[in-house]
């Protein structure tokens, strides 16, 4: 089997996007509606979308995302016939394939609107550094989902791998080197999720409970033990108060924040991983029970 068409074993999962890619290529840069995905630098496939303003027509939506994804990115766009046999296991897609040009680079592509939730999608492919073999163009096309099955939302980048509820959406992020932290929020319900590494090193000179009130300083208390699928860990559950002296007043407990953290030493992956939830009603022992250090 040559090495264009080894199947795809990859999976990428980004802001209610997911797609499976070939093992070698990685995630280039990346912000909450685009993707660029490459391989030793080179740029393979590149993903941006966009959700529908509230009133409008898909032929009149199609022109003006064109439009602004030729100025943005610098190209020109070409319609081309879908492509015989091509077929998605979903139907709730519509696909409009293109060819498209630049002054350093060509490539094929696809726009796929989601009749059910209105998202309109572009999937761009580099012919160049070297091409893309058909086949896994349409394999990566025919892997490719814009929302949740269930009532999550799968979230797969850079090693991390954990869903959400479906009510979170995503707030911030940064991947930088030894720290990679993602936050989202629901309501007045915010979810952070991080990775430190490498672990062996963080260690070296610290127990976890140490590293865990470093990273967070508004730790109190003491930390309880547990056990999840990525091994044990340690859980805080505290309240502190947003308001001086609301401990005193019974009205006046809105003005509470109340934070569950646990915090897990992975040795097969070399990382720390953190689950943090703060919010103003209770301990959301339920979310950080689905969360990706969930009890078992």
């Amino acid at each position: 089997m040559s090495p264009k068409n080894k199947p795809l074993s990859k999976l990428i999962a980004w802001n209610g996007i997911l797609l499976t890619v070939p093992i070698t290529w990685e995630i280039d840069s990346l912000d909450a509606s685009h993707l660029l995905i490459g391989e030793e630098g080179l740029p393979k496939a590149e993903i941006k979308w966009t959700d529908p303003p509230k009133k409008f027509t898909l032929i009149k939506h199609l022109k003006q995302f064109i439009s602004r994804s030729q100025k943005q990115l610098d190209i020109k766009i070409h319609e081309l016939p879908t492509p015989k046999f091509f077929s998605h296991t979903q139907k709730k897609f519509d696909f409009f394939f293109f060819s498209w040009e630049s002054e350093t680079s060509t490539g094929n592509g696809t726009l796929i609107f989601c009749t059910k939730c209105k998202r309109l999608t572009m999937i761009r492919f580099f012919s160049k550094n070297p091409g893309i073999s058909k086949a896994i163009q349409e394999s990566i096309l025919a892997s490719f989902h814009d929302h949740p099955k269930e009532d999550h939302t799968h979230w797969q980048i850079f090693g991390l791998n954990f869903p959400t509820p479906t009510q979170f959406t995503l707030l911030e992020y940064s991947f930088k080197p030894g720290l990679y932290a993602v936050s989202f929020k629901h309501k007045k319900i915010r979810l952070e999720v991080f990775s430190w590494g490498p672990a062996q090193f963080l260690l070296s000179n610290s127990t976890l409970v140490d590293f865990a009130k470093q990273r967070i300083p508004q730790l109190t208390g003491l930390a309880k033990t547990g056990f999840c699928s990525r091994g044990s860990y340690l859980e805080w559950s505290f309240k502190t108060q947003r308001l001086k002296n609301a401990d005193a007043i019974p009205l006046l407990n809105r003005f509470f924040l109340f934070t569950v953290f646990r915090i897990c030493h992975d040795p097969k992956t070399n990382r720390i991983f953190g689950v943090l939830i703060d919010s103003p009603k209770q301990f959301e022992m339920n979310i950080m029970k689905r969360s990706m250090l969930s009890d078992i």
